[in-house]
């Protein structure tokens, strides 16, 4: 066995000895904070990569500085706007959050292609975490089991593409003192990025990602307006509308149904829209609301109450029941994350 061989062994060896001391360590708190588990491993990932990087920025010419700008920028904002979405369902933060990201390590690695790369690292920052916090938005009510060891992978593919790319680019050059430098990556490079890669899609494999938010209790938040509790199906300035079109945008009004200490009512989702999408309820009397999510029902399975603290994902074919009792009268609205299917929930007296 070559020393090359017995090298790559050894460290192979030693990464799988820290990996279960870790685990048998932490392996219950990570259990309990996925997110952040995955978060601190990506945010690793893209520190040593800008290390690294760092270190060959000498050696690297003004077109690989505005690569290393440009795709810092934008996958530091697009992953972290992403991994900031997903737990909280919250986009502003994820815009903010993935923008400034993008933006910090964006703008230092721009500079290594002057002032044309630093206007990459500047446009590509914000554009990351905008479509970070997009991502993590429209994703959430899929299955993340299967998105995030994908998401995993196309990032760390292109984290290892960037720093090789550097790591060639530093190699065309040569150093103050007039010496080579070795043309290829050396082995220590090669597994170091096997052992990121293999950590990265561990954590997105083993843990288990919920988004479910469970909250089912009241968090008030007052509207004064009210509307006329009706039982069929009323079309709002829509007659310019194509076909298509009017149906998203008809309402299609019901009333909760009293039986005994609580009311009752069904909603479905189905093609994009919430049918009923204006349900009357009476205040004060539990509201017990079943609702049941079509194959079509796209990014409207999760179905947000804001005024309520309610957060929920339907899967497809399945039902679930959402129980909270308005305590307050008025027009509340309830949507979809992105706010394109929407309907209203009138609280009368």
């Amino acid at each position: 066995m070559d020393e090359r061989t017995t090298n790559y062994l050894t460290l192979a060896g030693a990464f799988a000895v820290l990996v279960w001391v870790l685990y048998g360590a932490f392996g219950g708190l990570a259990a309990q904070y996925p997110y952040e588990v995955l978060f601190l491993s990506s945010l690793g990932v893209l520190v040593a990569s800008a290390v690294y990087v760092h270190k060959l920025g000498e050696h690297l010419d003004e077109m690989h500085g505005m690569m290393a700008g440009m795709t810092f920028g934008m996958i530091s904002g697009l992953v972290i706007g992403t991994l900031a979405v997903l737990p909280t369902g919250n986009f502003l933060v994820g815009v903010i959050v993935g923008s400034t990201a993008g933006l910090l390590f964006g703008v230092p690695f721009g500079l290594l292609g002057g002032h044309l790369g630093l206007m990459e690292g500047i446009a590509a920052g914000p554009m990351g975490g905008m479509m970070g916090a997009m991502l993590g938005q429209m994703i959430r009510p899929y299955d993340l089991a299967v998105f995030l060891p994908f998401f995993m992978l196309l990032f760390s593919i292109t984290m290892f593409g960037l720093t090789y790319s550097m790591n060639r680019g530093a190699c065309l050059c040569e150093d103050p003192s007039g010496e080579k430098r070795s043309p290829k990556p050396t082995g220590v490079f090669i597994m170091s990025w096997m052992a990121a890669i293999a950590m990265l899609l561990a954590v997105s494999l083993v843990f288990h990602f919920s988004i479910d938010a469970g909250q089912d209790s009241l968090v008030s938040a007052a509207s004064s307006s009210q509307a006329n509790p009706g039982s069929s199906a009323q079309a709002s300035g829509n007659s310019a509308l194509p076909s298509y079109l009017k149906a998203l945008t008809t309402e299609q009004a019901a009333t909760a149904k009293v039986n005994g200490n609580v009311q009752e009512i069904s909603l479905t989702i189905a093609g994009g829209k919430y049918s009923p999408n204006l349900i009357t309820v009476k205040k004060g009397i539990p509201l017990k609301l079943t609702v049941t999510a079509a194959a079509n029902a796209g990014c409207a399975r999760e179905i947000v109450f804001p005024d309520f603290g309610i957060d929920k994902v339907v899967s497809p074919g399945s039902t679930v029941l959402i129980e909270f009792t308005p305590d307050k009268e008025g027009t509340f609205a309830f949507r979809c994350p992105m706010n394109m299917a929407r309907g209203k929930l009138v609280v009368v007296a």
